[in-house]
Parts: C-alpha cells; structure tokens; sequence
C-alpha cells in the first residue's frame, strides 16, 4: 500500500515518459546490482560454503528464529494499515487487515506497476468492507508516512548511538537525517494544505481523479470534509501514536530478522552497522520503485554496505539472500490465496457505503 496510485496520474506527459524511460533504468539497474553481486560472490567464495556448512550443523535454530519474527512482522504490517484507517475514520476486522495487507504485498510483487497496484487492489478491497474513498486513500498515505518517518527516527537514532561510540563516521548520519527531514517537511505540508481553501479544491479534484481513474467507481463524492475532520482528530497524538508504534513493532521485528540471520552465519553485527545497512537499503521503500520491490538492487546495497564494515563478502551475500528469502519470498508465497481472491472480485464494481461518523477533535 503506497501513495504511487496518486502521485502518477499528476501529467499524462510526464507519464508516458516515465513509461518510456522506467524499462531502461529497472534493467540498468538490474544488471548493476548482478555485476556487483556476482563479484561479491566470486571474491567470497570460500566464505560463502564455510557459512552454509556452518548453518547446517550448528545454526539451524537461528533460521527458525528468524521466520518467527517475520511471521510477527507480517502481522504489525497489517495493523499499521488497519490503524491508519481506523484513525481516519474507516474500519476493518484485524483478519481482513491481514488479508487485504498481505495479498496487496503479493500483487505488488508480482504484477507490474508495483506498489501502485497493490495500492489499487488494496483501497478497492477496503471500499468493498465499507470505507469512503477519500478515507481510504488517505489513510494509504498516512500509513506510508507514518512507517518511514518511524524508520527515518529508528536508523537515525541507531546511526547516532554508533558515531558516538565511534564505530562508524559521522556522515553515515546524513542520509537518515535527510530523510527524517523530508517525511517531516511532507507531513507538515499536507496538514497545512488541508486548510487552504484553494489546496483543498485542488487535491478534492485529485482525489477524485485517481479514484474514478483506477474503476472506484461511487467514491467522487467523498469530501474533504471528512479527512479535515479525522486530521483534527490526529492532533492530540494518541491516534497517529498507534499507528507509529505499529510502524515501530514492524521495522523492530524486521531488524531483527536480520541481524539473526546473520548470526545464523556466524556473524555478530553491530548495532549501528546493522541499522546501516538495513535503513540505508529500505528508506528506498520512500521512492518510486523501479523493480518490484526494488528486488536486485535492495540486495546489493545491503551486501556492499555490510562488505564495509568488514563482513566477508560471502557472508554477506549469502546473509542478505536468505534475509531477502524470508523477508520478501516467503510473503510473497504465503499471501497468494489473498492475491488470487483479490484478483477474482477486482472486476466487481465497488460501491463503498458510509461507515463511523467522522471522529470529533
């Protein structure tokens, strides 16, 4: 569930050269990070049977460990959304967050047009348990915020606990501050553009497009109105605190995964390292993705970040690889049953009816 769905229906020119140009750069990209890791692999040979031979006789446990926390992972990511949209004004059952999270994540790894999609097959999925469209959307856009202005604070919190204690260089600080910086810039202005009468007609406008464009059909008449009611409502902090405190839970969880993995291969990161390599790899979550998922090139910059900070670089492939199997194949694998319903009731027509009147301030 991303924000794609409404940023890319802004210029129909600047669309088609997107489309144009989005082919060239996702194999561009596709074939650097394999020349990259293909060297990795070459150079950490040795390392890499030494880990798996490791793994198989004495470190079995870890593997386990680490897909229960992916499991609890999976499960946090459902309710950042379903919190968001109950925060906005919306609801849902938890087992329907589960299944609406966990079949977009599949449909945006498999389809074209990535998390764009999964956000299209998401919203109608929500609309058809009775969410007004602008809550839905906005909802969407609040959960994306939320989760990588918590990410931002996590790494960045991390990154600065490890410069003080001298384990890496200060300018590993920049790309976590700069993203904080921007999720927070974003989250200021869409507040104050709610309340400029101008700004509202003109995002009014856009909410309706991208919702009559993508076949939400009966949603034009969802007002503003609503969301300004529902933001208010987010001002005491206690709402929009659930909804980071799941984002937190997800982000933990996933970390953790991570770093158990690599313990499962014998090696004991860092804290800050660990943060480093994770943070600098999923703040890509931020943009527009170029392969689903960013698949190959998320990879590569974990190896290569963790190849800095003096893991074999064997180890390091191999550590990222399985993190990547759990983290984003087995998912994948397990949300299929969702995308496959997801996918036979996308040709109904979705006539969204009203649900829990506005929340007061």
């Amino acid at each position: 569930m991303t924000t794609h769905t409404v940023t890319q229906l802004i210029h129909p020119q600047a669309i088609q050269a997107k489309i144009k140009l989005a082919p060239i750069l996702r194999w561009a990209l596709m074939a650097t990070s394999i020349v990259f890791m293909a060297r990795l692999v070459r150079e950490g040979w040795g390392d890499i049977t030494e880990a798996v031979r490791m793994l198989a006789t004495t470190k079995a446990n870890y593997v386990l460990a680490a897909v229960a926390l992916e499991v609890v992972w999976t499960w946090c990511l459902a309710q950042v959304y379903r919190s968001a949209l109950i925060a906005m004004g919306g609801q849902a059952r938890n087992l329907d967050a589960v299944r609406v999270s966990m079949g977009a994540f599949t449909l945006s790894r498999i389809l074209p047009g990535g998390g764009a999609v999964g956000s299209v097959f998401a919203a109608r999925e929500l609309m058809a348990l009775g969410n007004r469209g602008t809550v839905t959307i906005s909802s969407m856009i609040i959960s994306w915020w939320v989760s990588m202005t918590t990410l931002s604070s996590i790494v960045l919190a991390g990154v600065t606990a490890a410069v003080a204690s001298d384990l890496i260089e200060p300018s590993y600080l920049i790309p976590p501050a700069a993203a904080l910086g921007a999720m927070i810039a974003l989250g200021f202005g869409f507040v104050v553009a709610i309340r400029r009468p101008r700004a509202r007609v003109r995002m009014e406008a856009l909410f309706a497009k991208v919702l009559g464009k993508q076949g939400l059909t009966g949603s034009a008449d969802s007002s503003l109105d609503e969301l300004e009611v529902a933001i208010a409502g987010l001002r005491g902090g206690r709402r929009l605190g659930v909804v980071s405190w799941w984002a937190g839970a997800a982000w933990t969880f996933d970390a953790a995964a991570l770093w158990v993995i690599f313990r499962a291969f014998g090696q004991n990161l860092p804290f800050g390292a660990m943060l480093v390599g994770y943070g600098l790899a999923n703040l890509l979550q931020a943009l527009p993705e170029l392969t689903p998922g960013w698949l190959g090139v998320l990879e590569t910059i974990m190896a290569v970040t963790y190849t800095a900070f003096d893991v074999p670089a064997g180890v390091a492939v191999v550590a990222v690889l399985s993190y990547r199997l759990l983290s984003y194949w087995l998912p994948v694998a397990a949300g299929l049953p969702s995308a496959i319903g997801i996918l036979r009731r996308s040709g109904r027509q979705v006539t969204p009816v009203p649900v829990a009147e506005a929340i007061a301030a």
